[in-house]
């Protein structure tokens, strides 16, 4: 997969433990997790109901490791981790970055209607063809520059020179110049 979007557990900070079993707790991120997917386009509630599930799932696999931190953020992460699977499995994509960030334009953008009913596998139609037709440019072209050599001037690079010139001042000895 692309960098940035790869679900690698050494890209996770430092174990923080979290209250994740309090109920109260899971109610708050599936709340969460339901507006933010609201939030990104996906209204039917058959699609919610295949999302979440998926999401909480990816919520408590990291809270079993130890690496949750605040379940309510690692919720929104998660949920842009599942759109990125899906859309580098949609695509069929190895490590192409500039194309997931263009599908994922065109997708929440709009520009691919019923994409949230086939992210939450109620729909057999592959999207691939769509999206690669809606290409957006990522990033401005890629325009590596030339560097000028800078030479590097140590600090010490003259000290004793120096130093010598300054006690020899100091006796009354002048140097001839060459």
């Amino acid at each position: 997969m692309g960098a940035g979007v790869s679900d690698r557990l050494d890209a996770l900070d430092a174990p923080v433990p979290a209250a994740w079993s309090v109920t109260d707790d899971r109610a708050a991120v599936e709340q969460r997790v339901r507006r933010y997917l609201n939030a990104l386009g996906v209204h039917d509630p058959r699609e919610i109901e295949g999302l979440t599930p998926q999401v909480l799932e990816r919520v408590e696999f990291r809270a079993t490791l130890g690496q949750l931190g605040e379940p309510l953020e690692v919720a929104i992460e998660e949920t842009h981790r599942l759109l990125d699977r899906w859309l580098v499995t949609e695509l069929g994509l190895e490590a192409e970055p500039d194309q997931i960030s263009s599908a994922r334009a065109a997708v929440l953008g709009g520009h691919l209607p019923g994409w949230t009913r086939r992210w939450a596998g109620l729909s057999e139609v592959s999207l691939a063809e769509s999206m690669r037709r809606v290409h957006f440019q990522a990033v401005p072209e890629r325009a590596p520059l030339t560097m000028d050599p800078n030479p590097i001037q140590l600090c010490c690079h003259r000290l004793v020179p120096r130093l010598l010139a300054r006690i020899g001042r100091g006796l009354g000895i002048r140097r001839r110049r060459a």
